[in-house]
C-alpha cells in the first residue's frame, strides 16, 4: 500500500522524478517486455488473464467454503491475503504502465493542442472527414485484398516507420502486437482489442470487420507508446493511419474519426449531422451498415454491463468522460486541421 502512495506521489507531483518514470524507465522496460515476448506467436498476456480467472474463481470458492463452515478468523486472514494481492497487482499496473494516466498529455509534446469548438466546427470537421473518407473508399483496390493480421500487424509498423520522421517520440521499437486467443468472445463485450499492461504486448480482435483492423491496430500501438487516455490513442492512431502509403489504413482511420465527428455532431443538432452523413458515398454507409450488423449479433447483458464497468474504470484512471473519452478525439482533430 506504502508503494502504491509513493509512486503515485511521485507521478502527481511531476518534476524529474516523474520524467524519469515517463522518459527512461517506461521506455526502457517496454522495449524489454517487447523484446522479450514479442517473438512469441501467441499472446502471454491472454493466458496470465486466465490464470487469474481461475485463480480468483477458486479464492472466491475458498471465501465462501470458509463463511459457510463459520471459520472467521480463516475467513478474515484469507480475505486481507486476497486485499494485498489485488494491491500488489494495482502497484505493478501503475509500475509498468497505468501511470501514463496520471500524466499531462503527451499530445502536447507532438506540438498539437485540443480546440475547443462549437457546433458549426464541427459540421465543417465532419465535412471534411467525408470527403476524405469518401475519396480513400474511391481509392481501395478493386481485387480481393489480403485480409491476415500479418498484413495489417506489419501495415501499421511501416506506418508508425514513416510518421516517426517527422515525430521521432513516436519511433516504435520492437513491434509486439498479436491477435488476442478470446477475439471471437472479446465481442460480446465490445472490445477491438487492447493493451496487456503487464506484458506490454498490443492485442487485436482479429475476428473484427477487416476494414477495422488497420486503425484498431495503430491505436494499440499508440498505448504501448505511453498515450494511455483513449482520446490520445485515438489521436495517435489516427495520425500513423491517415498517414500511411496504404489506402486501406487511410480509409480506416478516416471512417472511424467520421464516425466519432457525426457522433458528437449528432448529440448538438441531429439534422446537421443527417446533412452531413448523407454525403457519404453509397459504400461508406455499407460498410457502417455491416459493422452495426456484426455487433447485433453480440448484443445481450454482457455487452451492457462490461460497458459499465469499462466505463468505470476509465473514470477511476482520471478519464472524466468515462467510455465517451473515445470521441473525445475530436478536440485534438480540430487542432490538427486548423494547423
Amino acid at each position: 500500500m506504502l508503494a502504491i502512495v509513493l509512486l503515485t506521489g511521485i507521478l502527481a507531483t511531476g518534476g524529474w522524478p516523474a520524467d524519469l518514470y515517463f522518459h527512461r524507465w517506461y521506455v526502457f522496460i517496454s522495449v524489454v517486455l517487447r523484446r522479450l515476448l514479442g517473438s512469441i506467436p501467441f499472446s502471454i498476456g491472454d493466458v496470465i488473464y486466465a490464470v487469474w480467472v481461475i485463480s480468483a474463481v477458486i479464492f472466491l470458492l475458498r471465501l465462501l467454503w470458509r463463511l459457510i463452515s463459520g471459520r472467521w478468523k480463516d475467513l478474515l486472514t484469507l480475505f486481507l491475503r486476497g486485499v494485498r494481492g489485488v494491491c500488489w497487482l494495482y502497484f505493478f499496473f501503475l509500475l509498468l504502465w497505468g501511470g501514463h494516466y496520471r500524466r499531462e498529455t503527451p499530445v502536447h509534446d507532438l506540438g498539437f493542442r485540443a480546440e475547443r469548438y462549437t457546433t458549426s466546427d464541427l459540421y465543417l470537421l465532419a465535412d471534411t472527414l467525408v470527403r476524405l473518407t469518401n475519396a480513400d473508399y474511391a481509392a481501395l483496390p478493386v481485387s480481393p485484398p489480403d485480409t491476415s493480421h500479418a498484413y495489417f500487424f506489419d501495415g501499421a509498423e511501416s506506418a508508425y516507420r514513416r510518421i516517426a520522421t517527422e515525430w521521432p517520440s513516436l519511433r516504435y521499437r520492437i513491434p509486439s502486437v498479436k491477435p488476442s486467443l478470446y477475439g471471437e468472445y472479446m465481442n460480446y463485450i465490445g472490445v477491438t482489442g487492447y493493451l496487456n499492461p503487464f506484458t506490454n504486448e498490443a492485442q487485436v480482435n482479429t475476428s473484427i470487420p477487416a476494414f477495422l483492423q488497420p486503425f484498431v491496430t495503430c491505436h494499440e500501438i499508440a498505448h504501448q507508446l505511453g498515450f494511455a487516455p483513449e482520446e490520445d490513442a485515438n489521436f495517435v492512431g489516427y495520425l500513423a493511419a491517415s498517414r500511411s502509403a496504404d489506402v486501406r489504413f487511410r480509409y480506416a482511420a478516416n471512417f472511424e474519426m467520421l464516425l466519432h465527428t457525426v457522433r458528437q455532431l449528432a448529440r448538438r443538432n441531429r439534422s446537421m449531422a443527417l446533412l452531413v452523413w448523407n454525403r457519404t458515398l453509397p459504400g461508406v454507409r455499407e460498410d457502417v451498415r455491416r459493422m452495426l450488423l456484426f455487433y447485433r449479433r453480440y448484443e445481450g447483458p454482457l455487452d451492457d454491463y462490461s460497458a459499465v464497468l469499462y466505463d468505470q474504470y476509465l473514470k477511476a484512471n482520471q478519464q472524466e468522460h468515462g467510455i465517451r473519452s473515445y470521441s473525445e478525439v475530436v478536440g485534438w482533430l480540430m487542432g490538427y486541421y486548423r494547423i
